[in-house]
């Protein structure tokens, strides 16, 4: 059941920062892909979800978003990370989303 004071605005609202905020990542290259145009690719979609799903507290889905985005973004990238962080990213994404398991419940107190 939907709460009566809810702000219906709340998921536009949403919408409209992560996508200045996506805007904003591309008009700076602060990923360092070069042009415009090359953010507007699926793996940054995947990346705009995952801003989107971490407004909503939606703390495991943006993980797995955002690790899969810059797995695949990463080799356009000019700046690369190590053999080391490498071998360590996925491993590291698991226990960075069962963190986000365990917080979870913290985020959801109150909602229903």
């Amino acid at each position: 059941m939907k709460d009566k004071n809810s702000n219906p605005f709340v998921g536009i609202a949403k919408f409209l920062i992560s996508l200045g905020l996506v805007m904003i990542v591309a008009k700076l290259d602060l990923l360092n892909l070069g042009e415009i145009t090359d953010y507007f690719r699926w793996e940054m979609l995947l990346i705009f979800f995952g801003v989107f799903s971490l407004l909503g507290l939606e703390l495991v889905s943006s993980v797995v978003l955002f690790a899969i985005g810059f797995w695949f973004l990463m080799p356009d990238m000019t700046v690369q990370l190590s053999p080391v962080y490498k071998n360590i990213y996925w491993p590291a994404v698991l226990v960075v989303a069962g963190l986000a398991f365990m917080i979870r419940p913290l985020t959801k107190k109150g909602k229903y």
